[in-house]
């Protein structure tokens, strides 16, 4: 999974096949709807936004099946090499997705001890990286705060941003 030079998504499941990730939170027209980072995670992938925002999706066995057999249905779409293996032919395709956007975190306390001046210290918390483990991610804010999120991808679940402090381990 990677970024392009536009913030498109691109996701690499198969040689020859990279799908561009599709939704209407991902227009670019603005910091609030261009993301900057993406991670993948065992079961889900996560888009840091320029805002701050983070969203969790899972890509389903199901949908990306069904497109990779449309894919193979068509002559010019497959990936067999036609010179017998040393190039692989590149198909290009598009997945929408929908995107699950994660909570805001909980009230924060004032890191005084980060050398960060007032002026900075003043703007809105938010977060700048994020860092994805099995069903979870860690978050660092532009304030050095880090966060921690369990239980991903479950749409029926309720997310919570749990602050990390110096005296908790993350794992």
């Amino acid at each position: 999974m990677t970024l392009d030079a536009n913030s498109a998504i691109w996701n690499f499941e198969t040689w020859g096949r990279p799908c561009r990730l599709v939704s209407p939170l991902l227009d670019c027209s603005s910091p609030e709807t261009t993301p900057i980072q993406v991670e993948r995670g065992f079961l889900f992938s996560a888009i840091l936004m320029g805002s701050g925002d983070v969203y969790v999706w899972r890509m389903h066995a199901g949908q990306y099946k069904k497109a990779m057999a449309k894919l193979d249905k068509d002559e010019s779409t497959r990936t067999i090499s036609p010179d017998g293996g040393t190039v692989i032919p590149c198909q290009t395709w598009e997945m929408n997705i929908d995107l699950i956007k994660l909570p805001s975190f909980p009230d924060l306390p004032d890191l005084l001890a980060t050398g960060l001046p007032e002026e900075e210290r003043r703007k809105e918390t938010k977060f700048i990286k994020i860092s994805s483990f099995d069903h979870g991610l860690v978050g660092l804010t532009n304030k050095g705060h880090v966060l921690k999120i369990d239980g991903l991808p479950d749409k029926d679940s309720v997310y919570i941003w749990r602050y990390v402090s110096g005296s908790t381990q993350i794992i």
